[in-house]
């Protein structure tokens, strides 16, 4: 029987599983009571990241093939010790990347500080090795070349001004261990589209020669030049309106650009009033649509989502749903199932909301988190054998 459904004693029908519930790692080196969960799940193979709310962030390094991590570390540091919102938002993880051949991992904050630390972890505590400044909330971050690239700042609860459009940064410099002065070095940034207005979504292929923006129904594909001198955006090669209000991209490394999004929402700050939604594929050069689906009313939307993953061999998406349950569309067929059931849910009752959901896959399994719900990652087992990849 497939690893994700088992028969019930009583009457042989198939019955859905539960994912597998993590504690996380709620220590911290500061006092910050706010909500229990989490606000990230990255895969940088071999490592995944977690964002504890308001507590720290962890980095699980796993061997190759192996179902539990080899080793946990932690960021659990703040610039804010005495102010409960600063300091969370400064533990706040929007992005993170690998660099130096797995050896370096840069990571960027609600406030747009970019922080540098040396893997392997050297000890369970994690310290910064250099910081540099971009602009603060900026939800969407992605890197081309040694240049970040981010969405429109939103200027909440930062000295950056809301602003619209796009913001291709300067390569990051040979040495950024900070000033005498001791104050950061902040990056310059070109603004780019901003008649788009607020960026919803950005994605850039691995080649770094195309970059992908959604902002809302709005899809756009664009020409990327990047050099030792920085990045050139260049004409739009193909432009189109989606059905939904896109939150996800994703170059599959072939030739098409995967996109997903809510129904549109009047007020997409309120979560549970982002549902539904549909998932498209259009040829990446073109612009030629491939695929559409529509989404499960239940997938974990919200501001900053990541409830959508591609499957390694790029023949389904796996869904996270709000409940904590788990879907998948199969690409070649079209069609969507259930694989795992709803977190807790007894008698035919699911699970109430448990926020935004972000999921991340790492060999045959799925691990998600929820910005409600506790500290915890829940952690899907995709197969019931079979080797995983090199994460």
């Amino acid at each position: 029987m497939h690893a994700n459904v088992m028969a019930s004693s009583d009457s042989g029908a198939v019955t859905l599983r539960q994912p597998t519930v993590i504690a996380t790692d709620t220590s911290s080196s500061f006092v910050c009571e706010y909500v229990a969960g989490v606000n990230r799940v990255l895969s940088l193979p071999p490592y995944l990241l977690v964002d504890n709310i308001g507590r720290n962030v962890e980095v699980w390094r796993f061997q190759a093939g192996a179902r539990e991590p080899a080793a946990r570390a932690i960021y659990d540091l703040t610039c804010y010790p005495d102010d409960p919102i600063a300091s969370l938002l400064d533990v706040d993880l929007h992005a993170a990347f690998l660099r130096r051949d797995g050896h370096e991992m840069l990571t960027v904050n609600h406030y747009g500080r970019a922080r540098r630390f040396e893997l392997p972890a050297p000890a369970v505590h994690m310290r910064s090795t250099g910081e540099l400044q971009l602009l603060g909330d900026t939800e969407r971050v992605v890197m081309a070349g040694d240049c970040f690239v981010a969405s429109s700042p939103r200027g909440e609860f930062t000295n950056d001004a809301s602003q619209p459009g796009v913001f291709l940064f300067k390569p990051i410099p040979s040495s950024w261990d900070g000033s005498t002065s001791g104050e950061t070095r902040r990056l310059a940034g070109n603004q780019v589209l901003a008649d788009w207005g607020v960026i919803s979504a950005l994605a850039v292929t691995e080649q770094a020669n195309r970059l992908a923006v959604a902002a809302g129904l709005r899809l756009g594909v664009f020409d990327l030049t990047c050099s030792r001198a920085g990045l050139r955006l260049g004409e739009c090669l193909w432009e189109t309106t989606l059905s939904f209000h896109c939150q996800w991209l994703h170059f599959d490394g072939v030739e098409h650009l995967w996109t997903g999004g809510h129904r549109p929402s009047v007020d997409t700050a309120d979560w549970d009033a982002c549902r539904g939604g549909g998932l498209s594929a259009f040829i990446v050069e073109s612009g030629a649509p491939r695929f559409t689906s529509e989404l499960p009313d239940a997938t974990a939307w919200g501001y900053g989502a990541d409830p959508l993953v591609l499957a390694l061999d790029r023949r389904a998406v796996y869904v996270l749903g709000r409940d904590a349950s788990l879907h998948v569309v199969d690409l070649t067929s079209r069609a969507s199932r259930q694989l795992y059931a709803p977190l807790d849910a007894q008698d035919g009752v699911a699970a109430p909301s448990l926020g935004i959901g972000h999921a991340a896959l790492r060999g045959n399994w799925l691990y998600a988190g929820f910005s409600r719900g506790g500290f915890r990652v829940l952690r899907y087992e995709l197969a019931e054998s079979g080797e995983a990849d090199s994460a």
